[in-house]
């Protein structure tokens, strides 16, 4: 089996679910200073072969992440937004995330409808909603709160 840094075993297989299939391109090592955790990034590719954004499934527990970035995090390009991408790059990450955590906190800012539907969707359960701290990289981009959600990894919604 092959690792990335901080000795985390690299994803085996293609992980996809319903049209997309998430295309791994790298561990990153994270900085423990910062609170910030090592994390594996994928990219998000459609049945027509489209780069449709990206998703990181971060590996660790600190503040930053139970708090601001939660375990997973996930961004859509603007054209390709509206078309559930989101949640089925989640549905295909998790049998990856579960080989660490039966659970994992998902987060996102209280204005953000789209991210917050995708979350719901997912079936994962509102935690509350936290004040972000003013030195998480999260503050320094503007977020205030963050809505925190839990969320079952492998329980699928499709």
């Amino acid at each position: 089996m092959t690792t990335g840094p901080d000795a985390l075993p690299l994803p085996e297989e293609p992980l996809s679910f319903g049209s997309i299939t998430l295309r791994f391109v790298a561990v990153g090592s994270g900085d423990a200073p910062r609170g910030l955790v090592p994390f594996y990034h994928f990219r998000i590719i459609s049945e027509d072969g489209e780069d449709v954004g990206h998703i990181n499934f971060r590996v660790g527990d600190t503040d930053h992440v139970r708090l601001c970035a939660g375990h997973i995090g996930f961004e859509i390009l603007a054209p390709f937004r509206g078309h559930g991408y989101a949640r089925r790059a989640c549905e295909a990450v998790a049998p990856f995330v579960s080989r660490f955590y039966e659970s994992v906190v998902i987060t996102c800012d209280p204005d953000n409808l789209p991210s917050r539907r995708t979350i719901e969707h997912l079936g994962a359960a509102f935690l509350d909603e936290v004040a972000v701290p003013a030195h998480d990289p999260h503050y320094q981009r503007g977020s205030r709160w963050k809505r925190r959600y839990a969320w079952t990894v492998g329980r699928r919604t499709e």
